[in-house]
């Protein structure tokens, strides 16, 4: 049957269904919407909050956007360490394309995610030469006693957790990915303040 989508939604070699190219995409391109039907709700809603656990709720500057998952969008790309594409929040929410993308190829993205205390939690099924075995980036509870807080509300780390943050924003820069830099330090500092024995919640 003729279509004039761009993408179409079908079974993934990576995990489930997945989002593929009809035609090409350049650079900049907008390949499809995150969320074709959706619904918005404030941060501090508790709706948001659990919907939070199904990872496919997008913090945009209008609130956070929950999709429909009866209708097919951007929500089901797959994640990738060497992604193809991008997720951009604002307004709608988007997923725009970071390099040229052929038709047939599988549109994805980089979830960058960040978890406390589950360092095996997400292994990536992705394929790509570099991939990093999982797709979260796990920091523990030895993580945070090498950090302080600055009183400009700075995260300031020592030697020992520097490297291992200079490591992963090495790869992140090489996938133009700098921004889950913010969301591993607001995890840090949620880590930091946190009751002792509480778990954060960080995705």
């Amino acid at each position: 049957m003729f279509s004039l989508s761009p993408v179409e939604f079908r079974d993934s070699g990576i995990e489930g269904r997945g989002v593929f190219a009809r035609r090409r995409f350049a650079p900049g391109d907008v390949v499809v919407a995150y969320a074709p039907k959706q619904r918005r709700v404030d941060p501090k809603d508790p709706e948001a909050i659990a919907a939070a656990e199904t990872r496919l709720t997008l913090l945009s500057d209008q609130g956070v956007i929950i999709p429909d998952t009866t209708v097919p969008g951007g929500w089901l790309c797959n994640h990738s360490c060497d992604p193809n594409a991008a997720i951009f929040s604002s307004r709608e929410g988007r997923i725009q394309c970071t390099r040229p993308i052929a038709p047939g190829q599988e549109v994805t993205v980089f979830y960058g995610w960040v978890s406390h205390n589950e360092p095996g939690r997400d292994p990536c099924r992705c394929g790509a030469p570099r991939c990093r075995g999982f797709i979260n980036f796990d920091l523990d509870d030895d993580d945070a006693t090498h950090v302080q807080i600055a009183p400009d509300n700075q995260v300031v780390v020592d030697d020992v957790l520097g490297r291992k943050l200079a490591a992963y924003a090495e790869f992140l820069r090489s996938i133009g990915q700098e921004q889950v830099q913010e969301a591993i330090a607001g995890t840090l500092v949620r880590m930091k303040l946190r009751k002792r024995g509480s778990v954060v919640c960080a995705f």
